[in-house]
């Protein structure tokens, strides 16, 4: 591992150690698997990495390398044949315990921001032209960036169902608000939508909830001109004050820029996502791979 920032952190910051596995299974023998993993924490100013490293197994070339988004992303390219494929990601991370005081602004103070323009723009899951009247009806007369942000975020945390199994990967926007059931990811592009409909740029974040333990979650961010991006959670409910429950991995413009994992295999066979599981410590002095591995022991048991 390599340590990266620990020199800037701030004294109100906590260290937490992470672990993420996911196996994933294959119906015959793979000859070659590439994958693009985005995986390890995100580097920014309300989260500090000390730092971060992943492993494959079987083990395979990497190649680690930072996106256009700023995302940690590793290629992995296996030639060994196998029927399983085991990825582990750990790291230490530090995290800002209370979020300063944010000023609420009127909305004319966001537009006009060529740097933030693809953050308001339609994705490829995100189109907000198609969400924009259930995103004018939702924030009514709000006149101010959190008061609009608040109103669309309590919205889809109410009324949209959560549901696991009803979607997929590639549901969209209007698809959640069609069905209004959904998960995290799904919570989010729809939010995503409708504040970018009413001029507020706006960004997809997937990471992990450091109290709970589980698989990855999705939440958004959107942009203050003044406290640049701050978060909300569609899900859950909360705006801005997120504390050192969530741990951020990546940012895009809608999911399909950060998958945790992306790419292709050749085989005569299928495969799929056998099991994935993620946990944040705050009570360790280290963390290795075992920590990771014994994720999936402790989930078969």
């Amino acid at each position: 591992m390599q340590a990266e920032l620990g020199s800037h952190v701030g004294s109100g910051a906590v260290p937490v150690h992470y672990a993420y596995v996911a196996r994933y299974a294959y119906s015959d023998v793979v000859v070659q698997n590439d994958n693009f993993l985005r995986l390890s924490a995100y580097s920014d100013r309300r989260q500090w990495v000390e730092s971060r490293d992943i492993q494959t197994s079987p083990d395979g070339r990497k190649v680690a390398y930072s996106d256009r988004f700023g995302n940690s992303v590793h290629r992995a390219r296996i030639m060994t044949p196998h029927q399983e494929l085991v990825i582990a990601s750990i790291g230490e991370v530090y995290l800002e315990e209370k979020s300063p005081p944010v000023v609420d602004m009127s909305l004319s103070a966001i537009e006009n921001r060529p740097d933030a323009f693809e953050f308001l723009a339609h994705s490829p899951l995100v189109d907000p032209s198609t969400v924009e009247d259930a995103a004018r009806y939702v924030a009514g007369s709000a006149s101010t960036l959190l008061d609009l942000v608040e109103k669309v975020v309590e919205w889809v945390r109410g009324e949209v169902k959560y549901q696991r199994g009803s979607t997929s990967v590639n549901t969209t926007a209007l698809d959640v608000l069609n069905s209004m059931e959904g998960v995290c990811q799904d919570k989010t592009h729809l939010a995503l939508g409708m504040v970018r409909a009413l001029g507020v740029p706006a960004r997809y974040v997937s990471g992990l909830l450091t109290r709970q333990a589980g698989e990855t979650h999705a939440w958004l961010e959107f942009l203050h001109p003044e406290a640049g991006w701050l978060p909300a959670d569609p899900t859950r409910g909360v705006v801005i004050e997120i504390g050192t429950d969530y741990l951020k991995l990546g940012v895009g413009r809608d999911y399909s820029d950060v998958p945790p994992v992306s790419g292709s295999f050749i085989s005569r066979g299928s495969g799929h996502l056998d099991v994935a599981r993620a946990q944040v410590y705050f009570d360790r002095d280290r963390i290795s791979f075992d920590d990771a591995l014994g994720l999936i022991e402790n989930n078969n048991g």
